[in-house]
C-alpha cells in the first residue's frame, strides 16, 4: 500500500515551508487540491516548493500551471474532467459508488470514497458496509489502483489493507489544527506514525543454500507474498552485487515488491533500487543520506537502545534490531538480545518517544513472531526459517498470515 497525502482546501501561513519539510520525511505523493483558488495563487505556491519535489505533486485544478511546472499526474473532477494529453502525465479521478469502479482500468489510480467516517468534514459517514467493500476485494474491484479515502487515520489504515485497496489518501489525521498552530514538530511526528504503517511486515533477506542461489532465493520469497526483499551479498565484488541487483529488481518488479541493498550505497543508487540497508560496519546512514536523497530508505541495523536513538538522530527510516537468537547465516554476530532483550529494549523505545519501525532479525523461526509482535516490533527479517523449509513458498504464506492476522 502507499500513503498519498491531500493538501488543505485553504492557503495557510506558512504552508510551502510545511510541504517542502513533509517531502524531506518522506512524503511520495501530494495531491494539491485547493478547488477555490486561483492559478496566481497556485502558481506561487508552486514556486515556493522545492523544484525536487515537484515531479511528486498532483495537480486537481488549473492545470495551465503544468505548463511551468514539472509535475507528476491531474486528478479530474467535475470542474476538470477532460485529462491534459500528455502522456508522461498521471491521471486519476475520485469515485463515489462499487459501480463506478468499474471504470479503475481506465486511469492510473482512483480514489473510493468515504470509506469510513471522515476526520476533516462533520457528517460526511462511511458509505460502504464492511461486507460490500470485502466482496468487492474477493470481486476484484477493490485492487492496487483503488485508493481509500475519507476517515483513513492510524486505526482505519489497517482495515483500508484488508480490504485491499492500492494506498490511502490521508487528509485530516496528517494536518490536524496544524494551519492554525504551525506546530511542525507535531505535524511530522503524525506523518511519521502515518508512515510507519506502510512497512511491510515480512523482510526477506536472501541467502545462498544448496538448494537454491540468490535469485532462486528470492523468487521463491515473491512467490510466498514477501513483498519487502534485501540482497545481501557480503563477500561479492560491487559488479557482481550491481548484476544480481538488476536481476532481482526485475523479479521484484513482477510482484510489485521493493528491492533493497545491503551495504551498497553505489548499487542502490545505480539500479534505483528502494533503498539500502547499512550495518554497523558500514557507510553511514548520514553519508548514505547525502549519495542518495530523500528518495531512497535507508535502514540501519542495532542491537541495543542505545544505537536505536543513535541512529535515530542520523536520519534512516527503519531498524534492524538484533540478534533475536544466534545465527549461522551471519559473521560478526552481537551478543544474542533473547525475548527478554526485545520486551526491554521497546519497552524504551516508547518511553522515549522514538517510533521508528523496528525490524527483528537474527534466527527467529515463526513460533517466536506473536510474542515479538507483542513486544512491539513491525516486522520479522527471516532469510533460514524460509529457506530451510520444506516447502518455502507455503512457508512464506504460512508465516505473513501469523504476521498480519
Amino acid at each position: 500500500m502507499e500513503l498519498l497525502v491531500i493538501s488543505c482546501e485553504s492557503f495557510f501561513a506558512g504552508e510551502a515551508d510545511a510541504l517542502n519539510r513533509l517531502f524531506e520525511r518522506g512524503m511520495s505523493r501530494l495531491h494539491l487540491r485547493k478547488p477555490q483558488a486561483s492559478e496566481e495563487e497556485l502558481r506561487v505556491l508552486l514556486s515556493q516548493i522545492d523544484a525536487r519535489f515537484h515531479g511528486r505533486i498532483v495537480l486537481h485544478d488549473r492545470f495551465s500551471l503544468l505548463d511551468r511546472f514539472r509535475l507528476r499526474g491531474v486528478h479530474l473532477n467535475r470542474r476538470n474532467p477532460v485529462p491534459p494529453q500528455r502522456k508522461e502525465l498521471s491521471v486519476s479521478r475520485s469515485c463515489h459508488s462499487l459501480e463506478e469502479l468499474k471504470t479503475a482500468g481506465e486511469y492510473d489510480y482512483v480514489f473510493l470514497s468515504p470509506i469510513f467516517d471522515s476526520i476533516s468534514k462533520a457528517g460526511y459517514t462511511h458509505a460502504f458496509s464492511p461486507e460490500a467493500l470485502q466482496s468487492a476485494k474477493a470481486s476484484g474491484r477493490i485492487n492496487e489502483r483503488v485508493i481509500a479515502l475519507g476517515g483513513i487515520s492510524p486505526e482505519t489504515i489497517p482495515q483500508a489493507a484488508a480490504y485491499g485497496f492500492g494506498g490511502v489518501a490521508v487528509l485530516g489525521a496528517l494536518w490536524g489544527d496544524f494551519p492554525q498552530t504551525g506546530e511542525t514538530d507535531a505535524l511530522l511526528k503524525r506523518f511519521d506514525t502515518l508512515r510507519s504503517l506502510f512497512f511491510p511486515p515480512l523482510l526477506f533477506i536472501t541467502h545462498r543454500t544448496e538448494r537454491y542461489d540468490t535469485l532462486q532465493s528470492v523468487e521463491v520469497a515473491l512467490a510466498g507474498g514477501c513483498r519487502r526483499i534485501q540482497l545481501r551479498m557480503k563477500d561479492a565484488p560491487p559488479a557482481e552485487v550491481e548484476k544480481t541487483g538488476l536481476s532481482a529488481k526485475a523479479l521484484c518488479g513482477k510482484y510489485g515488491a521493493e528491492l533493497y541493498i545491503d551495504d551498497h550505497v553505489e548499487v542502490c543508487r545505480n539500479i534505483r533500487a528502494r533503498g539500502v540497508h547499512l550495518g554497523k560496519t558500514d557507510m553511514s546512514p548520514r553519508e548514505a543520506r547525502r549519495i542518495l536523497g530523500k528518495d531512497f530508505i535507508i535502514g540501519g541495523t542495532a542491537a541495543t537502545f542505545e544505537d536505536i536513538r543513535r541512529l535515530n538522530t542520523e536520519d534512516v527510516d527503519y531498524i534492524g534490531l538484533g540478534p533475536f537468537r544466534f545465527t549461522a547465516t551471519k559473521k560478526n554476530l552481537s551478543p544474542v538480545i533473547g525475548p527478554d532483550g526485545y520486551r526491554r529494549i521497546m519497552r524504551q523505545c516508547r518511553e522515549h518517544g522514538l517510533r521508528l519501525p523496528v525490524f527483528a532479525i537474527g534466527g527467529i523461526v515463526p513460533e517466536d513472531i506473536p510474542g515479538l509482535l507483542h513486544a512491539g516490533v513491525s516486522g520479522i527479517a527471516l532469510s533460514s526459517a524460509i529457506l530451510q523449509a520444506e516447502n518455502p513458498v507455503e512457508e512464506t504464506k504460512r508465516i505473513i498470515t501469523v504476521l498480519t492476522r
